[in-house]
């Protein structure tokens, strides 16, 4: 039998074990006694000493006792025919979170397991960032992170938090969507529908430039490189811009600087009017044009007068002070001949016909001479039935009376055809006879009788109430009669002519002058 004992008090724990038995092999002779005896006289030994004593008889059994001492923190135990009690003492039983009892190191123990109350895991009170949802809280992702779907109050992200989350390009925390961050979170930009304040003049939120405000966020300008407003090209053309450039877009002729649009395409000029219109401050000039446009008809320089009588007035013939050659039966009147086409400044003395004169078709005709004493030029102009070129116009007009349903006649009031004198210096006084008879008009010619007198483009003068016997003509290609017999043959100019004048009987009064076409 083994029994140990085992004792201890505080820190120190004392064990004594004891062993009992029969030896396995007999001893049958006498044998020697040893024992050790401690020397400080005790019989059990302190903590640090040990005792053993065998005693060996005849036909006895060998009883060896040990007492051992060991050292242990707490604790006593004990152990009997095979049984053993154990018992532990301390100063308490250590805190238990969730007993209903606030111990130790606990904040709160309020007994149970919910953590959406107060008193959350590990007794402790409820907080925003402890990673439960407590109360007052909307979310609780225990993390510091204030772009996630949780911010660091507790509250769902949402916009107008202050925080910028995934999705949003700012949060500046207000609703003013006049500054750099609209209420939705996006950022300010052009086309968003709300005037960014200091930055935008408007914001219509669409793509036409044509409208009020521009995808610029501005007015439409003729400076801001778009093709917005009523452009019809960028930043040209329209009622407001500069007139475009050849190639560039056009609706119609005033939208180019050419005067002329063809195909939504500004090209050369059809005319001098075109070119006044487009520009109404044009100058008087040479300028180039292209009187069919985009047809087979090459450009020309023609000069324009853009100041005069409205402007747009294209210079067709020019004719000499003096010893000109546009009498009535010039061949130049109804022939495609140029003259002198180099020099087409109105004011060279020598005769010109221009390639203006073939080809630009006009509505208009006028005609300006020089005054003697003043030099200074006026002028007299009509509307004519339909657009034509004036070498159509005096080829195509049949040459002849009213009577005879000839000529081309104006109608207007006599003072104003008495201007036909006036402008050239020139009165009724000067006439070869006292006139009962006036009339002005394009190839006027008395085929009623054998009186040479005729005009190309003026006014005529007879004292009889109609055209027959016509004696005095003013303007060009101006004839007078020559005798009252049938002595010039027909298609034969008479002796008493001017290019460009007055032609009183035998009084001639010749004077530079132009023709024009508008």
């Amino acid at each position: 039998m083994t029994s140990a004992t085992e004792t201890g008090t505080g820190t120190e724990t004392t064990t004594v074990e004891t062993t009992t038995g029969t030896p396995t092999e007999a001893t049958t002779a006498p044998t020697t006694s040893t024992s050790t005896v401690p020397t400080d006289g005790s019989a059990s030994g302190d903590a640090t000493s040990s005792s053993s004593l065998s005693t060996t008889t005849d036909a006895e059994t060998t009883t060896t006792t040990s007492t051992t001492d060991t050292t242990t923190t707490t604790g006593t135990t004990s152990t009997t025919d095979g049984e053993t009690t154990s018992t532990s003492t301390t100063d308490g039983p250590p805190p238990v979170c969730g007993d209903g009892q606030v111990e130790g190191d606990e904040a709160c123990d309020d007994g149970n397991d919910d953590n959406t109350d107060t008193c959350v895991e590990g007794c402790q009170n409820a907080s925003c960032g402890d990673g439960f949802v407590g109360p007052g809280e909307a979310c609780d992702d225990g993390n510091e992170v204030d772009a996630d779907d949780c911010n660091n109050d507790c509250a769902p992200a949402s916009c107008g938090d202050g925080a910028i989350q995934v999705g949003e390009a700012c949060d500046d925390g207000n609703a003013i969507d006049t500054d750099a961050c609209l209420s939705t979170c996006a950022a300010a930009s052009c086309g968003d529908g709300f005037v960014h304040a200091g930055v935008e003049t408007c914001d219509d939120g669409n793509a036409d430039d044509t409208d009020a405000c521009t995808t610029l966020c501005a007015p439409p300008s003729c400076q801001d490189g778009i093709e917005s407003g009523a452009e019809s090209d960028v930043d040209c053309g329209g009622p407001d811009c500069a007139p475009c450039e050849l190639a560039e877009g056009c609706e119609q002729g005033s939208d180019c600087g050419s005067g002329s649009c063809d195909q939504n395409q500004c090209v050369v000029s059809a005319s001098c009017k075109a070119i006044k219109q487009a520009q109404p401050n044009a100058a008087n000039g040479l300028y180039t044009i292209d009187a069919d446009g985009a047809g087979p008809g090459a450009s020309f320089e023609v000069w324009c007068d853009m100041t005069t009588d409205g402007g747009g007035w294209a210079l067709a013939i020019r004719f000499a002070p003096a010893q000109g050659t546009f009498d009535f039966y010039s061949p130049h009147w109804t022939t495609v001949t140029v003259v002198n086409e180099a020099l087409k400044s109105p004011t060279d003395t020598l005769d010109g016909k221009f390639q203006a004169y073939n080809v630009l078709p006009g509505g208009e005709i006028r005609g300006c001479m020089q005054h003697p004493v003043t030099k200074a030029y006026a002028c007299k102009s009509y509307a004519l039935p339909g657009t034509t070129t004036l070498l159509d116009l005096f080829k195509n007009t049949p040459v002849g009376s009213d009577i005879a349903m000839k000529g081309l006649y104006f109608n207007e009031a006599q003072a104003e055809k008495v201007k036909w004198l006036t402008i050239q210096g020139r009165t009724l006084a000067e006439a070869s006879i006292a006139p009962m008879y006036i009339a002005t008009g394009i190839n006027i010619d008395d085929d009623q009788s054998c009186y040479d007198a005729r005009v190309r483009f003026g006014l005529v003068l007879n004292n009889e109430n109609n055209i027959n016997t016509l004696n005095d003509a003013a303007g060009f290609g101006a004839q007078s009669y020559y005798t009252s017999g049938c002595d010039v043959a027909p298609g034969v100019d008479a002796p008493w002519r001017t290019p460009s004048g007055f032609a009183a009987g035998p009084m001639i009064y010749n004077t530079a002058g132009h023709i024009w076409i508008r």
